[in-house]
């Protein structure tokens, strides 16, 4: 029965009912005693003796007023007022939002809401969902009719009446983990809610947790995005069918503003099976968020004048698809026949490293930094999802002996991009402080004994690691050592060796432990990962820049394929029964151009790693370089305007700067000894050489105005460090204006 207004309900003064659903009435209310509106929900008083709604009506009450979040309904009271009928009515006091529903919102976006603003509602979303699950408390009722969008755009999590309490014993008992039904109203039996937004676990009727809700939001990520239902049947037997079976249909190509990246955001919430879904809403927040890393990272250009006053940016994206280095750890289980079997162990977000299986196969031990924390050393069932840490901070795995012991670095630090050292530590898997032996290690591997190591060592004075077995004794020296390994006989040692410290280009090389070098296999643009074949009669290597493919090596220098998939691979252990680990995830570097106040962006990137180096005086042009070929010694330099047309390749070698009159770019070629800089003519022009035969240019270089002459930083071939020079470009010689050691290439407009 509808409460007048002007009825007084404890405190408060009942001004109008503002709607009406199965768990109760909803009015606006006066708070005189602060002055405010508030929301009152009555539980019906045909209601008050159902106990099972009565149950509901304050589970919902204690669930929200347990949590204090912007994207939760916030809950100011709990009371019960007298009926007409004398009979003591329930009722719960929340603020008073102002908006509208997300089932309204649809309503009016038949074909979806803006990617933009999808992603928006999507993250606030999960942040109050992540809010809840981190109380214990899991929602079971998640869909847009419980999500409210305010005037300002604000989403709020609505009803938490089908919530399961993590510490609610007497529900527990009560079955609150099975499908919720409703007894009576449309008849015994009826599904309470909406049967479209259930996890396959909940309308199984199965124990269910917080990953249940990540499934709704995914369902409901899908059809702000897309117009349309992730599950509907004519019935609801159908939908449930669906629910279990069927994979929604693809949200491309007919909404292609849905980015692949954000496709797979949307799959990993609707698997089917919970194991395979995001582990935490958290998780979901990480890599919305990266999506728009994209658009709102790092804007380093200036503005240029438009008609309707826009400001354009420029913003570079790096990983902005995964964001992350690595987002899986993964278990290939090999096979002679038919297709590998694929079992993912971590789920969680942040950088892996190396992964090693125990003696006996059983167990995994691997290094992870999980969202943005210090590395630790974690071990976990090879059979199973996770880990525990090992209780050892800002450590990295080296190496796993057949008798247990750890090789470990500790303090681990990052020398160069691709060269992390620390210091050699060896410790145990079941616990207790390493002892710390070696300073400036990179990599280690233990002999089939169990206890000697080889090592890689970073000498830090000459820039160079040198390999060693045993320990002091130097078997290869090189600019830069990776992904040391012993064979299982001790016969024979691989390692990576690549051109620099800078660069993961490079090439395995098998060596005898007396240090003579057996094999070399092809340079390849990026070389990570590598492990001998249970065999021991190859070594198996990953390239995971840019092909996601398992090659071999064996002792006579053959090479065949193991495995092609999309992606981006690291092989880091194999077991003897042939299973390989392997961890997974997608790397993408690109540039987007973002105007007209963030309303507009465009994404103009040209492969898959495209590197942003500089931007036209007007800026409408870009010069970069695109790291994701393959197959050739330099990177291609590019040009293209920001309007979207096709890019123009004009030479080789990384980009550097690009001339005001946008005829000329620099670029700096790599050769033997260090980099050479390069005038390339954007249209027809010959391409030559500035820098003097024998000098090291860096990537530091511009044009002046007059577009005559060029600054640009180079070390001259006679040990001197490097300075700025000043180059007239119809000849004659650089000009020296800093001294040694001092770089800087920024000219003044006037100059």
């Amino acid at each position: 029965m509808t409460i007048a207004a002007g009825t007084r309900i404890g405190p408060y003064d009942v001004l109008s009912l503002v709607g009406a659903g199965g768990m109760g009435e909803v009015y606006r209310a006066r708070d005189g005693r602060l002055g405010r509106d508030v929301a009152i929900k009555v539980l019906p008083a045909s209601f008050t003796t159902d106990a099972d709604r009565l149950q509901r009506f304050a589970l919902e009450a204690r669930a929200a007023a347990a949590l204090n979040h912007p994207n939760i309904l916030t809950v100011h009271e709990i009371g019960s007022h007298a009926s007409a009928s004398g009979l003591a009515v329930p009722y719960v006091v929340s603020e008073l939002l102002e908006g509208r529903t997300l089932r309204e919102a649809l309503g009016e976006s038949p074909k979806g809401l803006a990617v933009r603003k999808a992603v928006d509602y999507a993250t606030q979303l999960a942040n109050g969902l992540a809010a809840a699950h981190e109380k214990g408390i899991v929602h079971r009722d998640l869909k847009p009719e419980n999500i409210f969008i305010t005037r300002d755009g604000r989403l709020k999590i609505l009803d938490f009446g089908l919530a399961k309490l993590k510490d609610d014993g007497a529900l527990a008992g009560a079955g609150a983990t099975m499908l919720a039904t409703q007894a009576g109203g449309t008849g015994a039996g009826v599904v309470l809610g909406t049967v479209g937004y259930m996890s396959p676990e909940q309308v199984r009727a199965q124990p269910v947790d917080h990953r249940s809700d990540i499934f709704s939001f995914g369902a409901v990520l899908y059809e702000m995005l897309s117009g349309a239902r992730a599950f509907k049947g004519a019935t609801a037997a159908d939908t449930i069918t669906a629910i279990l079976a069927s994979e929604p249909d693809d949200l491309a190509p007919e909404h292609a503003a849905v980015t692949p990246a954000l496709d797979r955001i949307v799959r990993h919430c609707l698997e089917k099976s919970p194991e395979m879904r995001f582990q935490s809403a958290r998780d979901i927040v990480f890599n919305l968020e990266a999506l728009s890393t994209m658009s709102a990272t790092g804007i380093i250009a200036a503005a240029t004048p438009k008609p309707r006053r826009t400001t354009l940016y420029l913003a570079l994206a790096v990983a902005a698809v995964a964001v992350v280095a690595a987002t899986g750890l993964w278990r290939f289980a090999a096979a002679s026949r038919g297709n590998p079997v694929f079992h993912q162990v971590t789920f969680r977000h942040g950088e892996l490293d190396n992964a090693r299986f125990t003696a006996d196969g059983q167990n995994i031990v691997y290094t992870a930094a999980w969202e943005g924390a210090q590395p630790e050393i974690f071990t976990v069932p090879a059979n199973q999802n996770g880990g525990r840490s090992l209780g050892i901070p800002n450590a990295r795995l080296l190496a796993v002996s057949r008798t247990g012991e750890l090789a470990i670095a500790l303090g681990p630090r990052k020398s160069t991009p691709f060269l992390i050292v620390g210091t050699l530590a060896r410790g145990s898997m079941t616990g207790g402080a390493p002892k710390a032996e070696i300073e400036n290690v990179a990599a280690a591997d233990y002999g089939p004994d169990g206890k000697s190591l080889a090592i890689v060592r970073v000498v830090p004075d000459q820039r160079i690691c040198q390999l060693e077995y045993p320990i002091g004794t130097v078997l290869y020296r090189s600019p830069l050592l990776t992904d040391l390994r012993f064979s299982a006989d001790g016969r024979y040692l691989a390692v990576i060796e690549h051109g620099g410290p800078g660069n993961d280009r490079g090439n395995a090389v098998i060596l005898r432990a007396t240090g003579e070098k057996v094999a070399t296999g092809p340079l390849r643009d990026s070389q990570r990962g590598l492990v001998w074949s249970p065999a021991g009669d190859e070594i198996w290597l990953t390239s995971p820049l840019a092909d996601a493919r398992l090659l071999s090596l064996d002792l006579k220098g053959r090479s065949r394929e193991l495995l092609n998939v999309p992606g981006r691979l690291f092989v880091r252990d194999v077991a003897a029964d042939g299973r390989v680990l392997l961890d997974e995830g997608y790397v993408r570097r690109g540039i987007v151009v973002v105007s007209d106040n963030g309303e507009s962006q465009r994404d103009v990137s040209w492969l898959n790693y495209s590197y942003l180096r500089g931007i036209s005086k007007d800026g409408r042009t870009i010069i970069f370089e695109e790291e994701g070929t393959t197959g050739i010694e330099q990177y291609p330099t590019f040009v293209r305007n920001v309007d979207g047309s096709a890019a123009v390749e004009v030479g080789a070698g990384t980009g550097v700067a690009i001339s005001d009159d946008k005829a000329w770019t620099l670029s700096t070629r790599f050769v033997e000894g260090g980099n050479e800089l390069w005038l390339q003519p954007v249209g027809a022009a010959q391409a030559r050489r500035i820098s003097p035969s024998g000098w090291a240019a860096t990537i530091l270089g511009q044009f002046f105005a007059d577009g005559k002459r060029i600054a640009f930083s180079a070390r001259e071939p006679k040990g001197q460090r490097a300075r700025t020079y000043i180059q007239t470009l119809d000849g004659g010689a650089p000009r020296a204006v800093t001294a040694e050691g001092v770089n800087g290439v920024l000219i003044s407009p006037d100059q």
